[in-house]
């Protein structure tokens, strides 16, 4: 008896929040947008600029008046005839070594080099090297050597026509993978067995 009582009370209590929690109006998604002015690109740059704070004077002096008053926002426009730089030393070197033939390439697992040392997952530079007659696949992370996998010739179905040059991982099965290293010429896979951590 007491349970009903607390589900009849209980009852009194949700159904006028039941009803407000359906009254919801769903036109807001078609009029979400309506009355916004679009912005042009001069105005956006100048609220940037507006909203960018000023590099800070390091002098004994420069603090103080940024203690007391606060940060100064705004930045300086560059004077007219002075145009800015671009600095394309990180592209123009990821051109290049492209045209050398190194590539990046992300391994999701943990794998065995040719020698049986452990290439952990990570991020690497990848480039063919030839030894003593065969054909290797290194392993770098900056100028560090990480471990290296015999490469062969491959015949790569998925190879598009506009692909020029470009690296892959493909998961052969669950302890097997097979990194792909394609160049203008030709293309050539290697096999590495994942290892598995206990």
């Amino acid at each position: 008896m007491r349970y009903l009582f607390l589900l009849l009370l209980s009852l009194c209590f949700v159904c006028p929040l039941r009803a407000q929690m359906l009254d919801v109006d769903y036109n807001f998604i078609d009029t979400a947008f309506d009355g916004i002015k679009p912005v042009t690109n001069k105005e956006f740059d100048d609220t940037i600029n507006r909203m960018t704070p000023q590099p800070l004077d390091n002098s004994f002096k420069g603090k103080l008046k940024t203690f007391f008053f606060g940060r100064k926002y705004g930045v300086d426009p560059a004077p007219k005839g002075q145009d800015k730089e671009i600095d394309l030393g990180g592209e123009l070197k990821a051109i290049q070594d492209i045209k050398n033939g190194v590539y990046y390439i992300k391994l999701l697992v943990s794998i065995y080099d040719a020698e049986g040392k452990i290439i952990p997952l990570g991020n690497y530079k990848i480039q063919e090297k030839t030894e003593n007659g065969a054909n290797l696949l290194v392993f770098y992370q900056g100028s560090q050597e990480y471990g290296k996998l015999k490469l062969k010739k491959f015949e790569d179905t998925l190879k598009k026509e506009h692909d020029i040059t470009y690296s892959r991982l493909d998961i052969i099965d669950e302890n097997v993978i097979r990194v792909v290293y394609s160049t203008i010429s030709d293309t050539k896979c290697a096999y590495a067995q994942v290892y598995l951590q206990n």
